[in-house]
């Protein structure tokens, strides 16, 4: 029976938030999901060498209950570090005799063995300090300042292992403490390895130039990934709708004005989530998989507690009427009147962007762009000059964009092409 560090549980979590905090049930119901098998797999594939058996174990390989190397576990690490292209360790670069000819040389071997974006989530994740700091405090030996380090701890049993790999975009660094004779320590991973990690690393850091995580793309479009993969733990069935007509959503309805709405009707993830097909739809009989009464029973006993601290949504709450505001009729359109495509226009000439605008509701604001350099975001009166010996990309033809958006967000765009003499 897995539990938390602390034998808590908090009633629905983010994934960011359980692996920056290091609570272990959404863990191993995240590997139960994820297959054994599959999961050792890409653990392989990422550099560790021991788990050669995957008969051997069960949910608890994800809590500490394989065997790893630290050299495995820091190099593995270095996958997510390195945008998900693992680099094999090696000890020696170059061998060479007396005469110094090189009778061996390493040659790096680069692979791609996870998505760009996948791991650039993981170190998205780790380096976020707000998450995990219900667990270890805002100031904890994790934080190395100034630079930015994605870092996990990890503790076995009765505390006879402290781990912690912790890395920035170009290094990676491991650490284990324990006892030789496996006895048990007073303190785990974070306060035994930590301090060890961090003074090493803070040191090493200096050697390199300050790097930062590339940002990654954490969207998921609402109309193709279900509720529940995108963290609405309320349930998954959902529409939309838009907030100006109150009525439900159409193809017309602009992203500004999208609402999404999940009736409420709680369950474990393993009512709405089937095994073999992750992304698809939900189980037809959620209960003839074996964990799932397992797992029902306590979300239940929860939401019975707790039912009343939140605003639900019911399916008569799901209007019967489609909007009204923004429709095939209410489109805004606009048109650039200067610069025109009939005038050559002089270097040092001031010109003054003239539009005109037809629609159901007023025009608000615009955007404006001269070779795809955005010059900036006006509102209504629009008073917006420029002289083209002043922009940095002027050419003898050049692009004139304008985004506009009214005050129902309708939106609608423009161009033209003018020459410069």
């Amino acid at each position: 029976m897995p539990q938390n560090y602390d034998g808590n549980s908090r009633g629905p979590m983010k994934l960011r938030d359980a692996l920056g905090q290091s609570i272990n049930v959404p863990a191993v119901k995240l590997f139960y999901l994820a297959g054994t098998n599959d999961s050792i797999k890409t653990a392989e594939a990422m550099g560790i060498t021991t788990l050669s058996n995957p008969s051997r174990y069960g949910l608890t390989l994800v809590i500490g209950g394989g065997e790893t190397k630290l050299l495995d576990m820091t190099s593995a690490y270095g996958v997510f570090a390195n945008s998900g292209i693992r680099n094999p360790y090696s000890g020696i670069l170059k061998v060479e005799d007396s005469s110094g000819n090189v009778l061996e040389e390493f040659e790096q071997k680069e692979k791609q063995i996870l998505p760009k974006n996948t791991a650039l989530t993981i170190s998205d994740i780790l380096s976020d300090n707000v998450a995990r700091t219900p667990t270890f405090g805002a100031n904890s030996v994790l934080v190395v300042s100034g630079r930015d380090v994605a870092v996990k701890t990890g503790t076995t049993n009765s505390n006879k292992d402290a781990w912690i790999v912790g890395y920035s975009p170009s290094m990676v660094v491991g650490v284990w403490a324990g006892n030789n004779d496996n006895t048990p320590m007073k303190k785990g991973g974070a306060a035994m390895a930590g301090p060890i990690w961090n003074k090493f690393i803070s040191e090493a850091l200096k050697t390199i130039p300050n790097e930062k995580f590339e940002e990654p793309s954490l969207s998921a479009d609402p109309q193709t990934v279900k509720p529940i993969l995108r963290g609405f733990w309320q349930g998954n069935e959902n529409f939309f709708i838009d907030k100006i007509s109150g009525k439900l959503a159409t193809e017309f309805t602009p992203q500004e004005t999208l609402v999404e709405k999940v009736v409420t009707n709680v369950h474990s993830i393993l009512h709405w989530v089937d095994r073999s097909n992750i992304t698809g739809p939900a189980p037809s009989d959620p209960s003839s998989n074996s964990q799932y009464r397992n797992w029902e029973a306590p979300v239940q006993n929860w939401w019975a507690q707790n039912r009343n601290k939140y605003t639900t949504t019911s399916s008569s709450d799901k209007p019967t009427e489609y909007d009204d505001v923004h429709t095939e009729n209410s489109t805004l359109k606009v048109s650039v009147l200067e610069p025109n495509e009939e005038t050559t226009y002089k270097p040092d000439e001031k010109i003054k962007v003239k539009l005109s605008s037809a629609g159901i509701f007023p025009l608000q604001k615009i955007d404006i762009f001269i070779n795809d350099s955005y010059m900036g975001t006006f509102n209504s009166p629009f008073n917006f000059s420029f002289i083209p010996n002043d922009l940095e990309n002027l050419m003898e033809e050049n692009e004139f964009r304008v985004v506009s958006y009214d005050t129902a967000f309708n939106q609608s765009e423009a161009s033209v092409i003018f020459g410069v003499k």
